[in-house]
């Protein structure tokens, strides 16, 4: 009889045992949670998040520490996240390149697919700019000078391997022209580098460029993304001027290994629920042009990896691949 009240004492402290991992996520969260933006401050990615933010704090009951980590494209900010602790209270956003493209370029200190991928809120939409006193009035003008004068046209980019970055290395490739690219810290500073005139020409995101655009300091040539966006109906897409390419890239939330599952869960429904919230779209519609494309964690690993093939192949056609 001893012996059985023994055994029943410690299946039940196995059970609760278990059951301690659960317990703790059903009331996340208790305490702030710190999250990383890949960019600078003003970058697409910084700003996007800075108007979700707010509604997520209310949504989860407490604050949300935002922390700047530029760097490498975004790699920093992953590559920190990497090895933190994944108990829920520290996470990072992160720009596909980090996950689909900058692997397959070098050894990086983080593995994208031991990541917890928590969902995709947005995604991007491109446009090449020159200065708005550039000689360049379209994108074949823009060619005809790189074909003239080899590695001339100088494009900043927010760091090597990003999407900025690699189309223009694939349009480059594709004319059979030589364009240097300059990484900078995200990209206010490459359009800053553009207007004055240290570099000929920025694919950037329409968020980041609506400033400077509307300011008259930049002025587009094509859309390097899908569709004609919004705020320039008239400039043309990349797959208008005949070529067989577009430009795509998203910004996602993702947590370090082994986070638990309701804890992801609680968090994508955080981001789920502060792009639903009116303020929000209406800002995203009117003043960011951002455009709002949920997808939830299962979604936003399985597109990561399809742009791991999409981009592996213009990284072998340009050379960049490891």
């Amino acid at each position: 009889m001893h012996h059985m009240i023994i055994r029943i004492i410690l299946l039940l402290v196995m059970f609760c045992c278990m059951g301690m991992p659960v317990a703790a996520a059903t009331d996340y969260p208790k305490k702030p949670i710190t999250a990383y933006i890949p960019l600078g401050v003003g970058d697409t990615a910084d700003v996007f998040v800075r108007v979700i933010t707010p509604h997520m704090e209310k949504f989860l009951g407490q604050p949300i520490i935002l922390v700047n980590k530029p760097g490498s494209g975004g790699a920093v900010a992953l590559a920190t996240l990497a090895n933190a602790r994944g108990d829920g209270y520290t996470m990072s956003w992160a720009n596909l390149p980090t996950l689909s493209i900058q692997p397959q370029m070098r050894k990086l200190t983080y593995d994208p697919r031991k990541l917890v991928y928590i969902a995709t809120p947005m995604q991007y939409e491109y446009i090449l700019y020159v200065s708005a006193k550039s000689p360049y009035k379209t994108l074949k003008d823009l060619v005809e000078a790189a074909r003239k004068a080899p590695g001339k046209i100088r494009y900043g980019t927010p760091g090597l391997g990003t999407t900025n970055h690699l189309g223009v290395a694939w349009l480059a490739n594709k004319e059979g022209v030589q364009m240097t690219a300059v990484p900078f810290d995200g990209n206010p500073k490459a359009i800053s580098a553009v207007v004055g005139n240290h570099c000929e020409a920025v694919n950037t995101s329409v968020t980041a460029s609506v400033s400077p655009y509307q300011a008259g300091l930049i002025r587009p040539l094509a859309v390097f993304s899908d569709f004609r966006v919004p705020m320039l109906p008239d400039v043309p897409t990349l797959q208008e001027l005949g070529y067989d390419f577009s430009q795509y890239s998203c910004l996602g939330a993702i947590f370090p290994p082994g986070t638990p599952e309701p804890v992801r869960q609680r968090m994508e429904d955080a981001i789920k629920y502060a792009i639903e919230q009116p303020d929000v779209q209406q800002r995203c519609a009117e003043t960011l042009f951002a455009k709002i494309v949920f997808r939830n964690g299962t979604d936003y690993r399985a597109l990561c990896e399809e742009y791991w093939t999409v981009w592996g192949d213009v990284l072998g056609q340009v050379g960049l691949k490891k």
